[in-house]
């Protein structure tokens, strides 16, 4: 468990999935924010102070996840984007503007690791 007052905002309409990865990620000590769409997600964070990371699906309605990146990139350069998806092969222009990637499915400790690793902690 890490001892941080880091905030993540996780987007994904799944709604149980959304609840699960709340879970963990408070587990290991994060404050967790959540949306369940990439336009609430960016209102959230327009309100919110100091979320570090963004963990984002790239499979929503409406706004997929890389034009949730590509908003989210313009508005803060800086932050910090991991995205989440089942599909295998994520377009290369997406890939460049995130920080890291894992893929729907695995291993709950490969989340936590890829945070951990974009993160710096």
């Amino acid at each position: 468990m890490f001892a941080l007052a880091t905030t993540i905002l996780c987007i994904d309409d799944e709604p149980e999935t959304l609840r699960l990865r709340k879970e963990l990620l408070e587990m290991h000590g994060f404050t967790v924010l959540t949306a369940s769409s990439g336009v609430e997600g960016l209102r959230l964070l327009t309100q919110s102070r100091g979320v570090d990371l963004v963990l984002l699906d790239y499979a929503m309605p409406g706004m997929a996840g890389d034009r949730v990146a590509e908003e989210l990139k313009g508005l803060y350069p800086r932050l910090r984007i991991v995205i989440m998806s089942g599909f295998p092969d994520l377009p290369e222009s997406l890939l460049r503007m995130v920080d890291g990637f894992v893929r729907k499915g695995q291993d709950p400790e490969a989340v936590i690791g890829t945070i951990s690793r974009v993160l710096g902690l």
